[in-house]
């Protein structure tokens, strides 16, 4: 068991566990808080849906606010402090 993952969902560990056997070629895709801070201090690359969101919104293939409407409408949790600064990268 990797340090700082025993507090962690199942789900959560399971991911972190995985990406960290494949470090060298993974990027780990994280939204809840107490994983990212794991994987930041383990020091594995990552991202979150909306960073992601905002990426392909950038390339033209989504509306960003679309996207997150349609997340929120089915019950997923994000801030708007995060909504507000990832919708700040968006050009």
């Amino acid at each position: 068991m990797l340090p700082g993952t025993a507090n962690l969902g199942a789900s959560e560990a399971s991911a972190i566990s995985l990406a960290w056997e494949h470090r060298q070629d993974c990027l780990l895709i994280l939204d809840e808080k107490r994983g990212r801070r794991v994987a930041a201090a383990l020091g594995m690359p990552k991202t979150g849906v909306l960073a992601i969101l905002a990426d392909a919104a950038n390339q033209g293939l989504v509306d960003f606010v679309e996207e997150v409407g349609r997340l929120a409408a089915v019950g997923f949790h994000m801030s708007e402090s995060a909504i507000s600064q990832v919708r700040a990268r968006l050009r």
